[in-house]
């Protein structure tokens, strides 16, 4: 029993069993097939149908993989976060402080994960380029495109985006002789000519708000018939530096001010609304607003819809922040915070214009 015949006869049926097992994948066809004289050690042939059977699986577990990145891919956000560090380098106009700093800039910041440095111009009416301490802005933030297109060039400003605008109201005290005027039912001109009541405003030689109020009154007296009204109303006594045009009233120490909504919804002040042919709230209404005329610096200077701009710089080091910080304030999100603020959206809103061009 244990001679060649017999240890010949054991090897076939070991092979058998083996080319059985191995019949079913590609790898275990091809040993089958092979001649008697190139079959190799059983050991050897036993391992191979697990290898095969391993790397037939392979594909379908790369196709997973695959579908997985590419559906997760798919599901990303559109504000996706940017690399950690990444900022952006904003110079706001002065009345846009609220806005910049603590709504619009932070909003911007938790959607992107960039970080906003939100500086003030210098001055109220001057454009800058750069901070106090010398970096160079990525983006300006304007509450006035005439002054754009009077202070900087083409090349300084190619382009820029108007995404909402604002509406001048008669904002005052409820408590204050003008409040009280109104409150008995009497028209917002007859209880601002009445006596006792302190208007207080800026200067319009140094600062937006100082024209606008003017430019409110001049067109109050075209819309009105009352061509006197500017004249009869405001006095070189009223006017206050410009970051104590807001605290005056709530403070008790004025009594009204002509101011635009979003700085009276700041300050919890109460409004009273004026008719769109005055409140420079219109872009459609260019021409009527221009009829408002102030003499400033030898220069005459006509009223204008007022709007908010959004200035990306050329060559700046953050262009493509400045870009995102452009897009998302006139998307949902950053319109969001624009409508708690008071600011309106006509249709047709955000507007991209070359420089130059009126909003």
């Amino acid at each position: 029993m244990n001679g060649p015949a017999s240890l010949r006869s054991r090897l076939r049926a070991i092979l058998a069993v083996v080319i059985a097992v191995a019949g079913a994948s590609p790898a275990g066809r091809a040993a089958a097939q092979a001649p008697a004289s190139a079959t190799v050690p059983a050991t050897a042939t036993a391992t191979a149908p697990a290898t095969a059977t391993a790397t037939a699986a392979a594909p379908a577990t790369a196709t997973a993989t695959a579908t997985a990145t590419a559906t997760a891919t798919a599901a990303a956000p559109a504000t996706a976060p940017s690399p950690q560090g990444e900022s952006l380098v904003i110079l706001y106009s002065p009345a846009l402080e609220r806005l910049a700093k603590h709504d619009l800039g932070p909003s911007f910041a938790k959607e992107t994960s960039i970080r906003v440095d939100a500086q003030p111009q210098p001055k109220p009416g001057e454009l800058q380029l750069r901070t106090s301490d010398g970096r160079p802005a990525d983006l300006l933030l304007i509450d006035d495109v005439a002054l754009l297109n009077a202070r900087l060039t083409p090349e300084q400003a190619p382009h820029f985006t108007v995404f909402a605008t604002d509406s001048m109201v008669v904002a005052y005290r409820p408590e204050s002789t003008f409040g009280k005027a109104i409150e008995a039912g009497r028209d917002w001109l007859a209880a601002l000519e009445a006596g006792g009541v302190r208007l207080v405003r800026t200067d319009p030689a140094l600062d937006p708000l100082g024209r606008r109020t003017a430019f409110v009154l001049h067109l109050a007296g075209i819309y009105y018939g009352n061509d006197k009204l500017e004249s009869r109303v405001l006095q070189a006594a009223q006017i206050v530096p410009p970051e104590q045009i807001t605290s005056r009233l709530q403070r008790g120490e004025a009594d009204v001010a002509i101011l635009e909504r979003s700085r009276a919804v700041a300050a919890n002040l109460a409004v009273l609304g004026l008719p769109i042919e005055i409140d420079l709230s219109d872009p459609g209404r260019d021409g009527v607003y221009a009829q408002a005329v102030v003499e400033v610096g030898g220069k005459r200077l006509r009223g204008a819809p007022l709007g908010l701009a959004a200035v990306p710089l050329p060559g700046a080091a953050h262009s493509a922040a400045a870009l995102r910080f452009t897009d998302f304030v006139g998307a949902t999100p950053g319109r969001r915070v624009l409508d708690r603020d008071g600011y309106l959206f006509p249709p047709g809103f955000p507007l991209r214009r070359a420089f130059g061009q009126e909003p």
